[in-house]
């Protein structure tokens, strides 16, 4: 990651829906029929019953985003005082 850091990568940010697995790979149960409780299956909160495109372009379809304050840096060094932690990992 480093080496390719060094060369220089671009930001790319979009607005998007997912019609393979209806978004459920971000923050729901994904693969949806596998035990929430499998280590990596429960990702999220929500239960996926309105992350489908038809639902979320029918009840959103005038939905937005706009990007703003956008910093880039050294790790810790965009938000003057704030208190870094380090996530632990899980070895499985």
């Amino acid at each position: 990651m480093g080496e390719a850091l060094d060369r220089g990568m671009v930001l790319a940010l979009s607005i998007w829906d997912d019609g393979a697995t209806n978004m459920r790979w971000l923050d729901s149960t994904f693969p949806p029929h596998d035990s929430p409780q499998r280590l990596g299956v429960q990702r999220g909160p929500c239960d996926g019953s309105t992350s489908n495109p038809q639902f979320v372009r029918s009840h959103h379809a005038a939905a937005t985003v706009k990007y703003m304050n956008i910093r880039h840096g050294e790790i810790g060094s965009t938000t003057p005082g704030a208190q870094t932690r380090r996530l632990e990992s899980i070895l499985v």
